[in-house]
């Protein structure tokens, strides 16, 4: 048995540079993933696992910096906002990936700057040993968050935006910043939340106590994200189940699902009204397609007062979303 659980570890936190192809990931992680979250000793991982320095950068109108995450207070001192966003990456994402150029696009319609914390240390890895960092990851971003406010940044003015496992460092850093410095962070945007290996342990995932406001965007729920209501307002797009329309022409679908909760949300920044939901009185409304409440504005415009599950139904398939998959031979020539 000792031998099997070695075995299953060094498959699953296999590092980035043994990887020729970065979108090779899911095909390995739908295969394995589950399995593994189920066997191995998550809880002894997570609360063992650590993280080398990180890199915050700072996207402007003006271009690009990069600092050291344990120094940038000190270098952003003056120049933060009124509100500061600040955005995790999700597995295998990047500080210049798609999902993080059109939300950084889109955000410096609203802010003149945006913070995007680089992951690439932690998460370009086997799934299971990235989200067994998910602990660490937050722990430096607290520390970042109470070095600016011991300078005066108020924590209320903070919006965490995460990215699947992003999403749950996002939350257990507002976790550290309510039981630490006795205040909660102001916004906590969570777009499509992991699901894998956080099923069962509630006190390494997101919830809705972390921030004065948690909002999260469902989009490949009870798959690669949670199914569960975790937030103050909860967005079910297209249901809790069904393929995306972006992606129904995808022999696997997974991925592309999962990444609707990013250009979803990017589209909200910039349009107000292109993320409306219709409020469901009950689990079994939502699952139905049949929540009749009124119209509400969700997304990145929704009000801190929404409370409850909504759910958002697309009118047309927007730009579709060509990630890799092994059995789409149309994605086998992605770099």
């Amino acid at each position: 048995m000792e031998i099997l659980l070695f075995v299953i570890m060094q498959l699953t936190v296999i590092n980035a540079s043994l990887l020729t192809e970065r979108h090779f990931k899911y095909s390995l992680f739908s295969f394995g993933v589950s399995c593994c979250c189920d066997i191995l000793p998550l809880e002894v991982l997570f609360s063992w696992a650590s993280t080398p320095e990180l890199e915050l950068v700072e996207y402007s109108r003006a271009g690009r910096r990069s600092y050291q995450l344990g120094r940038a207070h000190a270098r952003l001192r003056r120049r933060l906002p009124p509100s500061l966003v600040l955005y995790i990456p999700g597995w295998w994402n990047t500080p210049t990936d798609e999902s993080a150029e059109t939300l950084v696009k889109a955000l410096l319609h609203r802010t003149p700057l945006i913070l995007v914390l680089d992951t690439r240390a932690t998460f370009c890895r086997g799934y299971v040993g990235s989200a067994t960092r998910v602990s660490s990851v937050s722990k430096k971003i607290y520390k970042f968050i109470k070095n600016i406010n011991s300078e005066g940044y108020p924590i209320a003015s903070i919006h965490l935006i995460g990215f699947s496992l992003g999403a749950h460092v996002a939350g257990m850093t507002g976790r550290l910043v309510q039981s630490r410095l006795n205040e909660k962070i102001g916004k906590i945007t969570a777009l499509d939340p992991a699901r894998p290996c956080f099923t069962q342990l509630p006190q390494y995932r997101l919830s809705r106590g972390d921030a004065s406001f948690v909002q999260v965007i469902h989009t490949s729920a009870g798959v690669l994200g949670l199914e569960q209501p975790v937030g103050h307002a909860d967005v079910y797009v297209n249901g809790v189940s069904s393929p995306q329309p972006e992606c129904k022409e995808r022999a696997v679908s997974l991925d592309c699902d999962h990444a609707q909760s990013w250009k979803i949300f990017a589209t909200s920044i910039t349009n107000d009204r292109s993320l409306l939901g219709r409020k469901c009185e009950s689990w079994n409304e939502l699952s139905d397609g049949r929540c009749s409440g009124n119209e509400t504005a969700v997304g990145y415009g929704c009000n801190t007062s929404t409370r409850g599950m909504f759910l958002h139904k697309s009118q047309e398939a927007a730009r579709k979303l060509w990630t890799f998959s092994p059995f789409d031979i149309r994605t086998w020539w992605l770099g």
